[in-house]
């Protein structure tokens, strides 16, 4: 089976498992989706892809009661920013998750950065200026989620309202390896 296809099947079997409150893919379904892609990604050295997770700031959040509404209007406000085969899911109460298949960190900088722009330009119906920091990782890296939590801890250390990348491990050439 091509591995297009076989996300897209994983794709379609999710769409009974979209969250309720932002309409993206369910965390089971969003995490099934991501590994599924990385899984056969690996296998056929596929180019890049990013895994972005994306965090409502501690500093902004509002209260419990309406962090559903705000999940809601960021995953609203990333949706028209996504490509039809970006893959939006909701990871728990304060964080979403992105999949960009074939887009090599370098570009899903950009994604993230236009994301943390269209959030903190707008303020939701709650009346509470909000902010996200992403944290991003190569998902086909061999730690794509705790590469991506950790660029999303830095991301938060350094002040929030920001993108983070991991840094990926530096491939050395056979000279250095033979000196």
């Amino acid at each position: 089976m091509s591995h297009p296809h076989s996300l897209a099947l994983v794709l379609q079997e999710s769409e009974h498992t979209r969250d309720v409150f932002t309409g993206a893919l369910a965390p089971s379904a969003f995490r099934k989706a991501v590994q599924t892609w990385t899984d056969e990604g690996a296998r056929r050295q596929l180019p890049s892809s990013t895994l972005l997770l994306v965090e409502v700031d501690w500093f902004t959040r509002p209260k419990r009661s309406e962090m559903a509404t705000v999940l809601r209007i960021v995953s609203d406000i990333i949706r028209p920013r996504l490509r039809s085969s970006d893959v939006l899911g909701r990871i728990d109460d304060h964080t979403l998750g992105i999949l960009l298949p074939t887009t090599p960190t370098l570009h899903a900088q950009r994604v993230g950065r236009r994301v943390v722009a269209a959030v903190s330009s707008r303020t939701p119906a709650t009346g509470h200026p909000v902010t996200v920091s992403v944290g991003m990782a190569s998902a086909l890296g061999a730690r794509p989620w705790e590469a991506a939590a950790q660029a999303l801890a830095d991301a938060r250390n350094e002040g929030g309202d920001r993108t983070v990348c991991a840094l990926e491990p530096r491939i050395e050439d056979e000279n250095e390896l033979a000196a």
